[in-house]
């Protein structure tokens, strides 16, 4: 399995270092079960997963097989999808559930 952190994750992680454990044990668990654990995100999110941190804490995440088997990839359109292997995960973001989805 490969895994993508993005800038905007790794960052929100030290922002949230008070959780950082907690976290750190949710990404172990998507990577080993990434669509056991996400739930599949629609609208504006098509393509992604979301799994609960904590009750208002969430990861936004991409699982590619999945991504691609749905035709999703075409709404999500990654910079790099060609060269990425299906058994990517790419973590997107972590937060509150408004600041990650962008509502605040």
């Amino acid at each position: 399995m490969d895994v993508q952190f993005e800038k905007a994750f790794l960052k929100a992680v030290k922002k949230y270092a008070g959780i950082k454990k907690e976290i750190e044990q949710k990404v172990r668990k998507i990577i080993e079960h990434p669509v056991a654990l996400g739930e599949p995100l629609q609208g504006n999110f098509r393509g992604f997963y979301s799994c609960p941190v904590k009750r208002n804490f969430i990861i936004i995440y991409l699982y590619c097989s999945i991504c691609r088997k749905k035709g999703d990839d075409e709404y999500v359109a990654c910079e790099n999808c060609a060269e990425t292997v299906d058994e990517t995960i790419r973590f997107i973001i972590v937060g509150p559930h408004d600041a990650a989805y962008g509502k605040k």
